[in-house]
């Protein structure tokens, strides 16, 4: 499912329009985005949570050279689904 489908599906489960829909899951995205960037994790009940992730430095081989090199480290969003949700997948 894409954002498109995304939009169509919410528009028609809560009786709006694909404009009223499409601001409803932009404004949800920008909120989750915001929560996560000032370093709080997200957490909706009977759905999941979003969370940073940070990984630490690491040191690598590089596979043509051979030579030992630095990958920085990042930050990432995790997404840990529910328990509900979970037991419907399996």
């Amino acid at each position: 499912m894409n954002k498109a489908e995304l939009i169509k599906s919410v528009a028609t489960g809560a009786n709006v329009s694909q404009a009223v829909a499409g601001k409803m899951l932009t404004t949800l995205q920008e909120a989750i985005e915001n929560a996560l960037i000032h370093g709080d994790k997200v957490s909706v009940r009977g759905f999941g949570t979003f969370a940073i992730s940070d990984h630490a430095a690491r040191y690598y081989h590089h596979p043509q050279t051979g030579e030992t090199k630095m990958a920085r480290s990042y930050r990432t969003v995790r997404f840990v689904p529910s328990g509900e949700i979970k037991s419907r997948l399996n």
